[in-house]
Protein backbone atom coordinates (compact mmCIF):
# COMPACT_ATOMS: atom_id res chain seq x y z
CA UNK A 1 0.00 0.00 0.00
CA UNK A 2 2.59 2.42 0.65
CA UNK A 3 3.80 2.15 -3.20
CA UNK A 4 0.20 3.17 -4.27
CA UNK A 5 -1.54 6.24 -3.72
CA UNK A 6 -4.78 6.07 -4.71
CA UNK A 7 -7.65 4.24 -7.49
CA UNK A 8 -5.92 6.02 -10.09
CA UNK A 9 -2.28 5.29 -9.31
CA UNK A 10 -3.38 1.62 -8.70
CA UNK A 11 -5.06 0.99 -12.26
CA UNK A 12 -2.20 3.29 -13.81
CA UNK A 13 0.66 1.19 -12.05
CA UNK A 14 -1.35 -1.95 -13.42
CA UNK A 15 -0.95 -0.68 -16.70
CA UNK A 16 -4.56 -0.66 -17.39
CA UNK A 17 -6.58 2.45 -19.37
CA UNK A 18 -9.78 3.19 -17.47
CA UNK A 19 -12.56 5.75 -17.13
CA UNK A 20 -15.15 6.36 -14.22
CA UNK A 21 -18.95 7.21 -14.67
CA UNK A 22 -21.23 8.80 -11.94
CA UNK A 23 -24.23 6.38 -11.47
CA UNK A 24 -26.07 8.26 -8.74
CA UNK A 25 -27.67 11.00 -10.82
CA UNK A 26 -27.20 10.90 -14.53
CA UNK A 27 -24.63 8.27 -15.77
CA UNK A 28 -21.77 10.56 -17.32
CA UNK A 29 -18.52 10.23 -17.35
CA UNK A 30 -16.19 12.08 -14.50
CA UNK A 31 -12.60 13.51 -15.67
CA UNK A 32 -9.80 11.83 -14.59
CA UNK A 33 -8.54 15.34 -12.73
CA UNK A 34 -11.90 15.53 -10.91
CA UNK A 35 -11.91 11.93 -9.65
CA UNK A 36 -8.21 12.12 -8.35
CA UNK A 37 -9.12 15.27 -6.58
CA UNK A 38 -11.85 13.58 -4.97
CA UNK A 39 -10.00 9.91 -4.40
CA UNK A 40 -6.97 12.06 -2.79
CA UNK A 41 -9.78 13.58 -0.18
CA UNK A 42 -9.33 16.92 -2.04
CA UNK A 43 -12.39 17.65 -3.24
CA UNK A 44 -16.11 16.96 -3.16
CA UNK A 45 -17.81 14.83 -4.44
CA UNK A 46 -19.53 16.54 -7.52
CA UNK A 47 -22.89 14.40 -7.98
CA UNK A 48 -23.71 12.78 -4.37
CA UNK A 49 -26.93 10.66 -3.72
CA UNK A 50 -27.74 9.68 -0.37
CA UNK A 51 -24.57 11.36 0.85
CA UNK A 52 -22.88 8.43 -1.31
CA UNK A 53 -20.31 8.36 -4.12
CA UNK A 54 -21.99 5.53 -6.99
CA UNK A 55 -19.38 5.37 -9.36
CA UNK A 56 -19.07 2.71 -12.43
CA UNK A 57 -15.59 2.31 -13.19
CA UNK A 58 -14.69 0.62 -16.98
CA UNK A 59 -11.15 -1.31 -16.74
CA UNK A 60 -9.27 -2.49 -19.94
CA UNK A 61 -5.66 -3.31 -21.03
CA UNK A 62 -4.85 -1.77 -24.10
CA UNK A 63 -5.40 -3.45 -27.49
CA UNK A 64 -7.78 -5.96 -25.30
CA UNK A 65 -10.95 -4.16 -24.89
CA UNK A 66 -12.84 -7.26 -25.16
CA UNK A 67 -11.48 -8.31 -21.71
CA UNK A 68 -13.67 -5.05 -19.86
CA UNK A 69 -13.96 -5.29 -16.46
CA UNK A 70 -16.52 -3.21 -15.02
CA UNK A 71 -16.55 -2.24 -11.45
CA UNK A 72 -19.84 -1.11 -9.65
CA UNK A 73 -18.97 0.96 -6.15
CA UNK A 74 -20.55 3.57 -4.12
CA UNK A 75 -18.20 4.88 -1.25
CA UNK A 76 -19.63 7.10 1.95
CA UNK A 77 -19.18 10.69 2.17
CA UNK A 78 -18.11 12.59 5.09
CA UNK A 79 -19.71 15.57 6.72
CA UNK A 80 -18.07 17.58 4.47
CA UNK A 81 -18.95 15.11 1.24
CA UNK A 82 -15.65 13.92 0.95
CA UNK A 83 -13.99 10.66 0.09
CA UNK A 84 -12.27 9.44 3.63
CA UNK A 85 -8.86 8.06 3.30
CA UNK A 86 -10.09 5.21 5.57
CA UNK A 87 -12.54 4.21 3.04
CA UNK A 88 -10.06 4.51 0.38
CA UNK A 89 -7.22 2.57 1.43
CA UNK A 90 -9.86 -0.13 2.57
CA UNK A 91 -10.96 -0.41 -0.81
CA UNK A 92 -7.23 -0.50 -2.38
CA UNK A 93 -6.38 -3.01 0.71
CA UNK A 94 -9.61 -5.30 -0.71
CA UNK A 95 -8.51 -4.97 -4.52
CA UNK A 96 -5.08 -6.29 -3.90
CA UNK A 97 -6.13 -9.17 -1.93
CA UNK A 98 -8.31 -10.05 -4.56
CA UNK A 99 -5.78 -9.70 -6.89
CA UNK A 100 -3.05 -11.75 -5.19
CA UNK A 101 -5.15 -14.23 -4.21
CA UNK A 102 -6.47 -14.53 -8.15
CA UNK A 103 -10.25 -15.59 -6.31
CA UNK A 104 -13.49 -15.25 -7.92
CA UNK A 105 -15.23 -14.36 -4.72
CA UNK A 106 -16.13 -10.98 -4.37
CA UNK A 107 -16.66 -9.50 -0.59
CA UNK A 108 -16.29 -6.15 -1.68
CA UNK A 109 -18.93 -3.99 0.72
CA UNK A 110 -18.57 -1.22 -1.57
CA UNK A 111 -20.04 -3.13 -4.96
CA UNK A 112 -23.85 -2.67 -5.89
CA UNK A 113 -25.71 -3.36 -8.89
CA UNK A 114 -27.61 -0.80 -10.64
CA UNK A 115 -30.98 -1.21 -12.05
CA UNK A 116 -31.18 -3.02 -15.39
CA UNK A 117 -32.03 -0.08 -17.15
CA UNK A 118 -28.98 1.60 -15.94
CA UNK A 119 -26.75 -1.14 -16.75
CA UNK A 120 -28.33 -1.18 -20.38
CA UNK A 121 -27.32 2.66 -20.91
CA UNK A 122 -23.80 2.11 -19.33
CA UNK A 123 -23.00 -0.84 -21.82
CA UNK A 124 -24.17 1.66 -24.34
CA UNK A 125 -21.85 4.29 -23.30
CA UNK A 126 -18.88 1.76 -22.76
CA UNK A 127 -19.62 -0.25 -26.18
CA UNK A 128 -19.21 3.33 -27.86
CA UNK A 129 -16.41 4.49 -25.93
CA UNK A 130 -14.26 1.44 -26.65
CA UNK A 131 -15.27 1.51 -30.54
CA UNK A 132 -17.02 -1.30 -30.33
CA UNK A 133 -20.58 -2.50 -32.24
CA UNK A 134 -24.09 -1.54 -30.51
CA UNK A 135 -25.98 -4.88 -29.20
CA UNK A 136 -27.97 -6.70 -31.49
CA UNK A 137 -31.01 -4.78 -30.48
CA UNK A 138 -29.96 -1.84 -32.21
CA UNK A 139 -31.24 -2.64 -35.59
CA UNK A 140 -34.33 -3.58 -34.76
CA UNK A 141 -34.83 -0.14 -32.17
CA UNK A 142 -33.90 2.10 -35.39
CA UNK A 143 -36.28 0.30 -37.49
CA UNK A 144 -38.68 1.09 -34.53
CA UNK A 145 -38.26 4.65 -34.50
CA UNK A 146 -38.05 5.03 -38.03
CA UNK A 147 -41.54 4.25 -38.12
CA UNK A 148 -41.11 0.72 -40.27
CA UNK A 149 -43.25 -1.88 -38.28
CA UNK A 150 -45.66 0.87 -36.87
CA UNK A 151 -45.14 2.88 -33.46
CA UNK A 152 -47.91 0.40 -31.80
CA UNK A 153 -45.56 -2.35 -31.98
CA UNK A 154 -43.18 -1.53 -29.23
CA UNK A 155 -43.98 -4.49 -27.27
CA UNK A 156 -41.05 -6.22 -29.47
CA UNK A 157 -38.05 -3.50 -28.71
CA UNK A 158 -35.31 -4.33 -26.52
CA UNK A 159 -34.68 -1.57 -24.08
CA UNK A 160 -30.84 -2.24 -24.66
CA UNK A 161 -31.63 -1.05 -28.40
CA UNK A 162 -33.12 2.26 -27.27
CA UNK A 163 -30.19 2.51 -25.04
CA UNK A 164 -28.06 2.31 -28.05
CA UNK A 165 -29.73 4.40 -30.03
CA UNK A 166 -29.50 7.60 -27.37
CA UNK A 167 -25.98 7.24 -27.25
CA UNK A 168 -25.50 6.78 -30.71
CA UNK A 169 -27.65 9.96 -31.08
CA UNK A 170 -25.15 11.46 -33.61
CA UNK A 171 -25.00 7.61 -35.68
CA UNK A 172 -26.48 7.19 -38.88
CA UNK A 173 -30.10 9.25 -38.90
CA UNK A 174 -30.39 8.35 -35.10
CA UNK A 175 -31.36 12.00 -33.75
CA UNK A 176 -34.04 12.78 -36.64
CA UNK A 177 -35.45 9.23 -36.36
CA UNK A 178 -36.20 9.75 -32.98
CA UNK A 179 -37.42 13.46 -33.13
CA UNK A 180 -39.65 12.77 -35.60
CA UNK A 181 -41.20 10.11 -33.76
CA UNK A 182 -41.51 11.15 -30.43
CA UNK A 183 -44.65 13.18 -30.89
CA UNK A 184 -46.43 10.07 -31.85
CA UNK A 185 -45.06 7.31 -29.53
CA UNK A 186 -47.35 5.47 -27.06
CA UNK A 187 -46.33 5.85 -23.11
CA UNK A 188 -44.72 2.65 -22.86
CA UNK A 189 -41.95 3.35 -25.84
CA UNK A 190 -41.91 6.89 -24.32
CA UNK A 191 -40.84 5.82 -21.33
CA UNK A 192 -38.54 3.41 -22.06
CA UNK A 193 -37.03 6.48 -24.61
CA UNK A 194 -36.88 8.91 -21.70
CA UNK A 195 -35.06 6.35 -19.40
CA UNK A 196 -32.01 6.45 -21.90
CA UNK A 197 -32.26 10.20 -22.98
CA UNK A 198 -32.00 11.24 -19.18
CA UNK A 199 -28.14 9.96 -19.28
CA UNK A 200 -27.41 12.20 -22.77
CA UNK A 201 -26.51 15.81 -24.06
CA UNK A 202 -29.87 16.32 -25.58
CA UNK A 203 -29.66 18.56 -29.21
CA UNK A 204 -31.87 21.47 -29.35
CA UNK A 205 -34.02 19.70 -32.17
CA UNK A 206 -34.96 16.84 -29.65
CA UNK A 207 -35.33 18.63 -26.72
CA UNK A 208 -37.71 20.89 -28.52
CA UNK A 209 -39.75 17.81 -29.25
CA UNK A 210 -39.42 16.29 -25.54
CA UNK A 211 -40.63 19.95 -24.50
CA UNK A 212 -43.27 19.87 -26.66
CA UNK A 213 -44.60 16.28 -25.85
CA UNK A 214 -44.45 17.58 -21.96
CA UNK A 215 -46.79 20.23 -22.81
CA UNK A 216 -49.44 18.09 -24.38
CA UNK A 217 -49.17 15.75 -21.79
CA UNK A 218 -49.74 18.33 -18.75
CA UNK A 219 -53.07 19.65 -21.09
CA UNK A 220 -54.43 16.38 -21.22
CA UNK A 221 -58.01 15.53 -19.25
CA UNK A 222 -55.81 12.80 -16.89
CA UNK A 223 -52.01 13.70 -16.26
CA UNK A 224 -49.85 10.43 -16.57
CA UNK A 225 -47.52 11.76 -13.28
CA UNK A 226 -45.00 9.63 -13.96
CA UNK A 227 -44.52 10.18 -17.69
CA UNK A 228 -44.52 13.74 -16.83
CA UNK A 229 -41.42 13.02 -14.23
CA UNK A 230 -39.79 10.94 -16.92
CA UNK A 231 -39.91 13.65 -19.80
CA UNK A 232 -38.84 16.27 -17.47
CA UNK A 233 -35.68 14.02 -16.45
CA UNK A 234 -35.13 13.17 -20.18
CA UNK A 235 -35.07 17.29 -20.64
CA UNK A 236 -32.38 17.39 -17.57
CA UNK A 237 -29.82 17.20 -19.71
CA UNK A 238 -31.16 19.57 -22.71
CA UNK A 239 -28.21 21.59 -24.63
CA UNK A 240 -30.66 24.19 -24.32
CA UNK A 241 -30.61 25.37 -20.90
CA UNK A 242 -32.97 28.22 -21.14
CA UNK A 243 -36.23 26.06 -22.48
CA UNK A 244 -35.40 23.31 -19.71
CA UNK A 245 -35.44 25.81 -17.13
CA UNK A 246 -38.88 26.62 -18.60
CA UNK A 247 -40.15 23.47 -19.07
CA UNK A 248 -39.21 22.91 -15.26
CA UNK A 249 -41.36 26.23 -14.43
CA UNK A 250 -44.37 24.61 -15.98
CA UNK A 251 -44.16 21.45 -14.15
CA UNK A 252 -43.32 23.04 -10.94
CA UNK A 253 -47.13 25.24 -11.28
CA UNK A 254 -48.82 22.42 -12.26
CA UNK A 255 -51.67 20.00 -11.07
CA UNK A 256 -48.95 17.19 -10.51
CA UNK A 257 -46.32 19.37 -8.94
CA UNK A 258 -46.34 17.84 -5.52
CA UNK A 259 -46.38 14.55 -6.65
CA UNK A 260 -43.26 12.98 -5.10
CA UNK A 261 -42.05 11.24 -8.48
CA UNK A 262 -41.97 14.23 -10.11
CA UNK A 263 -40.33 16.25 -7.03
CA UNK A 264 -37.78 13.45 -7.02
CA UNK A 265 -37.12 13.73 -10.97
CA UNK A 266 -36.56 17.57 -10.52
CA UNK A 267 -34.01 17.33 -7.42
CA UNK A 268 -32.10 14.47 -8.54
CA UNK A 269 -32.03 14.85 -12.04
CA UNK A 270 -32.30 18.72 -12.58
CA UNK A 271 -30.80 20.23 -9.56
CA UNK A 272 -28.76 22.75 -11.36
CA UNK A 273 -31.52 24.49 -12.08
CA UNK A 274 -32.66 24.65 -8.63
CA UNK A 275 -29.64 27.32 -7.68
CA UNK A 276 -32.35 29.59 -9.55
CA UNK A 277 -33.74 31.51 -6.15
CA UNK A 278 -37.80 31.74 -7.89
CA UNK A 279 -37.21 27.95 -8.80
CA UNK A 280 -35.73 26.74 -5.60
CA UNK A 281 -38.48 28.36 -3.52
CA UNK A 282 -41.64 27.11 -5.63
CA UNK A 283 -39.58 23.59 -5.52
CA UNK A 284 -39.85 23.70 -1.68
CA UNK A 285 -43.18 24.53 -1.35
CA UNK A 286 -44.20 22.26 -3.64
CA UNK A 287 -41.78 19.79 -1.75
CA UNK A 288 -43.25 20.64 1.47
CA UNK A 289 -46.93 20.04 0.29
CA UNK A 290 -45.99 16.87 -1.00
CA UNK A 291 -48.36 14.25 0.53
CA UNK A 292 -45.31 11.81 1.32
CA UNK A 293 -44.93 14.18 4.38
CA UNK A 294 -42.03 15.32 6.32
CA UNK A 295 -40.11 12.05 5.92
CA UNK A 296 -39.68 12.76 2.23
CA UNK A 297 -39.19 16.52 2.97
CA UNK A 298 -36.10 15.76 5.15
CA UNK A 299 -34.34 13.01 2.97
CA UNK A 300 -34.74 15.31 -0.04
CA UNK A 301 -33.83 18.71 1.75
CA UNK A 302 -30.48 16.62 3.30
CA UNK A 303 -29.57 14.83 -0.35
CA UNK A 304 -29.72 18.82 -1.99
CA UNK A 305 -27.70 20.05 1.24
CA UNK A 306 -24.66 17.57 0.21
CA UNK A 307 -24.56 19.00 -3.49
CA UNK A 308 -21.41 21.05 -4.03
CA UNK A 309 -22.89 24.72 -4.97
CA UNK A 310 -26.53 24.40 -3.38
CA UNK A 311 -26.43 25.59 -0.12
CA UNK A 312 -26.41 29.06 -1.18
CA UNK A 313 -29.86 29.01 -3.02
CA UNK A 314 -31.37 26.16 -0.41
CA UNK A 315 -30.64 28.47 2.37
CA UNK A 316 -31.79 31.37 0.99
CA UNK A 317 -35.18 30.00 0.23
CA UNK A 318 -35.05 28.24 3.40
CA UNK A 319 -35.08 31.44 5.31
CA UNK A 320 -37.24 33.47 2.66
CA UNK A 321 -39.96 35.76 4.59
CA UNK A 322 -42.04 34.63 1.69
CA UNK A 323 -42.53 31.13 2.90
CA UNK A 324 -45.89 30.03 3.40
CA UNK A 325 -47.38 28.28 7.02
CA UNK A 326 -46.45 24.67 5.77
CA UNK A 327 -43.51 25.66 4.51
CA UNK A 328 -42.52 27.33 7.36
CA UNK A 329 -43.71 24.59 9.27
CA UNK A 330 -41.82 21.85 7.51
CA UNK A 331 -38.57 23.25 7.82
CA UNK A 332 -38.90 24.02 11.59
CA UNK A 333 -39.88 19.82 12.14
CA UNK A 334 -36.47 19.40 9.84
CA UNK A 335 -34.38 21.37 11.96
CA UNK A 336 -35.68 20.05 15.37
CA UNK A 337 -34.21 16.40 13.89
CA UNK A 338 -31.03 18.31 14.37
CA UNK A 339 -31.15 20.29 17.61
Amino acid sequence: MTDISGISDFLTQAGTEFRVFDLGRRIQQIPHETFLLFEQGESPYPYPLQQQAWLGIMVWQEDQSDDLVIWFVRFPLDASGKLTTTIRDDFLYRLIKKQESDSEEDTNPYGFKPKQEHMACFHAKAALILNQPASKFYAHAQDYFAGKPGYDQWAFVGFQGIADMAARLSENSNLACITIALPQLPTQSLDALCQCLEHEVIPDKLSDALAQRLTTELAANSINSNLISLLIRALSGSANNQLCSESIKQVLSSSVATDAEIIASISGRCWLYLKQQDMMQQFLENLAHCPEGQEFFNMVILDLVNIPGMQDSLNAAIRSSERSPQLAKAIGELLQNFS
